[in-house]
This record gives C-alpha cells, sequence and structure tokens, in this order.
C-alpha cells in the first residue's frame, strides 16, 4: 500500500495542517507504509489523500481519479466548518457547488478530526463514509515550567497569559483583548503575551485597541511569529493558553499547551469542548461576555495554585489520548478500509 499525500501549496502550510502533515507522515513511518508528497493520475496502485480544499489544481487531478475509478481520500481541515464556510461566503459558495461539492462526494471516504467537524460536515453534504480519527503531536514536550520560565525572562510573581496562534479575525484575539478591558479585572501582575503574525493591516488594529485601553489590560508583549520546538518554551512557562477562536476543527495548539501541562481557555467551537469537565480546562463561547466569565473561572482557578502536579497530570492525559503511536494503527486500518472498497 502506498499512500501519495496532496498538500496545499506550502506556503499555505501554516499552524494546523502543517502539523497535520508532520504527525501523518510520522504515523505512516511507523508503520512502514510508502508515501509520496506528490499527485499522480497515472497511479493505479496508491491512495491519494488530499488535504484542504479551495485548490483547483486538487479538484482537476480528483477528476483524474475519478475518471480512472481511483481511490481517493479528502481531509477538509475545518474549512467547511461554519464559521470558515460562511467567511467570504460569497466567493466560496459558487466554487463549491461548481467544483469542490463534485470533488468531496467523489472520494471514497472524507476524514475529520472529530466528531463536531462530522455533524458540522453533514450539514453541508452527506457522504456515505465520513471517519472521525484525531490528530496527535508530532514533536510533543512535556512539563519543564521552571527552566521554561527563567528562559522567559518572566517572574514568578507576575501570570502569563498566552496567545500563540495566527493574528487573523477567526482566532479571536480583539475578543480576548475585549473581555480584557471589563472593569471587575485588575491586571496588576498580569501579562499578555501574544506570539504570531498577521496582516498589517489587522495587526494594526489590534496594537490600536490595545494602546488605546492600555489602562484596562495587562502588559502585553507582541512577539512576532515563533516556529518550531522555538514554540515549546512559551508553551511550558505560561500560566494559561488563551485560544478564543470562532471556529476550530482540532485546535492542535490546544493540545500542545497541554502536552507542556498549561491550563487552556478556548471556545465551544473546537472539538475540545467535549472535555470541559476537565480540570485545567475552561470553555467559553466566542464573544467578549462569555470571555469575561471563564477568565475570571480560570483566574480564580489559577490563583488557587496550579501546582506541578497538575501540570503532569494534564500532560498525561494528552499523551495518553492523542499520542501518534497509538493513532498510528487507526491510520494505517483507515487507509485498508478504503484499499478494500
Amino acid at each position: 500500500m502506498k499512500i501519495r499525500l496532496v498538500t496545499p501549496p506550502i506556503e499555505k502550510q501554516v499552524g494546523g495542517i502543517e502539523n497535520a502533515l508532520d504527525g501523518l507522515r510520522l504515523a505512516l513511518r511507523q508503520q512502514k507504509i510508502e508515501f509520496e508528497d506528490t499527485g499522480d493520475a497515472q497511479d493505479s496502485s496508491s491512495i491519494h489523500h488530499f488535504h484542504g480544499l479551495w485548490e483547483p489544481s486538487h479538484a482537476w487531478l480528483s477528476h483524474k481519479l475519478r475518471q480512472r475509478n481511483l481511490p481517493y481520500i479528502v481531509s477538509p481541515h475545518g474549512m467547511l466548518e461554519p464559521w470558515a464556510f460562511h467567511h467570504l461566503r460569497w466567493k466560496k459558495l459558487p466554487y463549491y457547488r461548481l467544483i469542490e461539492q463534485r470533488h468531496l462526494t467523489g472520494a471514497r471516504a472524507l476524514l475529520v478530526a472529530s466528531k463536531k467537524e462530522a455533524q458540522n460536515l453533514a450539514k453541508v453534504l452527506i457522504h456515505p463514509y465520513v471517519k472521525v480519527l484525531p490528530i496527535g503531536c508530532s514533536d510533543a514536550q512535556g512539563v519543564n515550567f521552571d527552566s521554561s520560565r527563567r528562559q522567559s525572562g518572566w517572574t514568578r510573581r507576575e501570570r502569563v497569559i498566552l496567545f500563540l496562534s495566527r493574528l487573523d479575525v477567526k482566532k479571536g484575539l480583539d475578543l480576548l483583548l475585549l473581555a480584557m478591558t471589563d472593569d471587575r479585572f485588575d491586571w496588576n501582575s498580569w501579562r499578555l503575551v501574544v506570539v504570531g503574525d498577521g496582516t498589517t493591516q489587522y495587526v494594526n488594529t489590534l496594537k490600536q485597541f490595545a494602546a488605546d485601553h492600555a489602562a484596562r489590560l495587562p502588559a502585553i508583549d507582541w512577539v512576532g511569529a515563533v516556529w518550531g520546538e522555538q514554540r515549546w518554551p512559551y508553551l511550558q512557562a505560561a500560566d494559561l493558553y488563551c485560544l478564543p477562536t470562532h471556529s476550530e476543527n482540532f485546535g492542535i495548539s490546544v493540545l500542545e499547551a497541554m502536552h507542556a501541562g498549561t491550563p487552556v481557555l478556548t471556545t465551544s467551537e473546537t472539538p475540545w469542548g467535549q472535555f470541559r469537565e476537565m480540570d485545567g480546562l475552561f470553555i467559553s463561547n466566542p464573544d467578549a461576555g462569555s470571555l469575561t466569565l471563564t477568565l475570571t473561572e480560570a483566574r480564580r482557578r489559577l490563583e488557587d495554585t496550579w501546582t506541578t502536579k497538575d501540570r503532569e497530570a494534564l500532560s498525561k492525559w494528552a499523551s495518553e489520548n492523542f499520542d501518534w503511536d497509538n493513532l498510528a494503527p487507526l491510520y494505517k486500518r483507515m487507509y485498508q478500509s478504503v484499499q478494500l472498497e
């Protein structure tokens, strides 16, 4: 069995897709499955696995594969989640009806990362074989709070909230900033560290809001983009990781923070809402009012102290439930089932 991974252009492989592909390649190697990072409509012995949507070259290749009755799989990577699909809907909907729908319905299987994504996908189209397989963390590093804290230069007396993601309206940093301006908060001894980049216009809008409301916000560090292993000390040294997103099919950065043992505040628009009873996971709606209430809850829990033991328990849970060693055989069985159809 050979898998051909058909991916977006490298400049579009940021964040979730890049991490998912890194993990999938690791899983394929573990299972001794041959793979190649290119498509070939003449290859009748391979399964093509498309990643992401809205790529005309993908639709053209899948058209060729359907003509030859060759199997392929599509992973939408959250691009049909309600918020994502409705963003720029005027452009996406005609393309979906003319091209993308046929690309999806012609697949032997659609692969999604969570039950929530499967439920949302069913509102867009019906497909007989939708497989749910979570994503693991391919370069997970565990608890290392004390050393990372010293490396960061943050004092032990201050509390650090980390936002580490693309600076994009979808990710909701504007909502977090607005929620933080609520009069109930005293942000003395707190710091917000923003790690990520985005368009100049959007970033300037965020910075202007922060400047205009500086008296009601914590100190803010605008770090810029950090990639690869360099992001782990931030995740390990933070007191709270925030991803106030409008839409995520999985939210790999949430898993990364939990591997580091760092408590997480995210929204109900991620699959992590199903684990809302877990200690160290705080779930909000994606609006400023709900974020204010959830921030209050998270601050109260952290002020009761989040110990090394708590960090290790959260990290252990992440490893036991989302480790590629456990996920790799499931991916292999999924590919085998598609091959046998």
